[in-house]
């Protein structure tokens, strides 16, 4: 069992952190519109995007855009 010494005296770690723990439920984060098309999703989705073409295309831009930024700051550009 660990323990850990406070103003000296000994604390149980176990017991006193375990006793302290609260479990909450955080909230899912959800889209209304397609970020690649701006189409309105109904419901709302956990997913930005209505398609997977349109996820497949939005990752490439931002793959192609990254690497200019890298080629920019390396010099190649």
């Amino acid at each position: 069992m660990a323990k850990r010494v406070n103003n000296k005296e000994n604390v149980n770690i176990n017991s006193t952190y375990n006793n302290n723990i609260k479990m909450v439920e955080r909230p899912v984060k959800v889209y209304t519109y397609c970020w690649q098309c701006g189409v309105i999703l109904e419901p709302p989705s956990p997913v930005p995007f209505c398609c997977w073409e349109h996820q497949q295309e939005y990752y490439a831009e931002q793959r192609k855009e990254a690497d200019a930024c890298f080629r920019e700051w390396c010099g190649r550009d």
